[in-house]
């Protein structure tokens, strides 16, 4: 499973966090509603694909949006070749439940890219591969458990 993945990762790199159970939520809509964590400090993260090559976790705050022009350019890539896969792609090729997606890789051929307005914050609360639990973590551990880039996406 998934979730196991990330955690291994996690304490493999001995980073510090917290995991919370909850109810399931699937949108950001039902995290706001339904979750008690500050707003500002949450993380979603949607999942793209590069034409015939590979996976995009893009990483943003909970109630901004994603500029593709600026994605495709930070990842040096064409607009029209970012694709949005379907729920069933993600849930089978990536393992994510859909409201639990995580910004930490699990695999070789997924890219991550955080927006450069995260940066002012301390620590964050992201999937973490379930939709009925989420992680806190600092945001420097976050970065580094990814591997990820930062750039202006939104």
């Amino acid at each position: 499973m998934i979730y196991n993945e990330i955690i291994d990762i996690l304490d493999g790199k001995f980073i510090s966090y917290k995991i919370h159970k909850h109810g399931e939520v699937l949108t950001m809509r039902d995290v706001e509603e339904k979750l008690p964590f500050p707003i500002d400090r949450l993380l979603k993260t949607l999942v793209f694909r590069i034409r015939d090559s590979s996976w995009i976790l893009a990483v943003l705050k909970g109630r901004d949006r994603i500029d593709y022009r600026k994605l495709a350019q930070a990842l040096n890539v064409r607009r029209q070749d970012i694709i949005r896969p379907s729920v069933e792609e993600i849930e089978s090729k990536l393992g994510f439940q859909i409201g639990g997606i995580c910004p930490i890789p699990t695999k070789h051929d997924i890219r991550v890219v955080f927006d450069k307005s995260i940066l002012d914050l301390d620590s964050v609360y992201c999937g973490v591969g379930r939709n009925d639990r989420s992680l806190e973590i600092r945001l420097a551990d976050l970065l580094r458990a990814s591997g990820g880039i930062i750039q202006r996406i939104t």
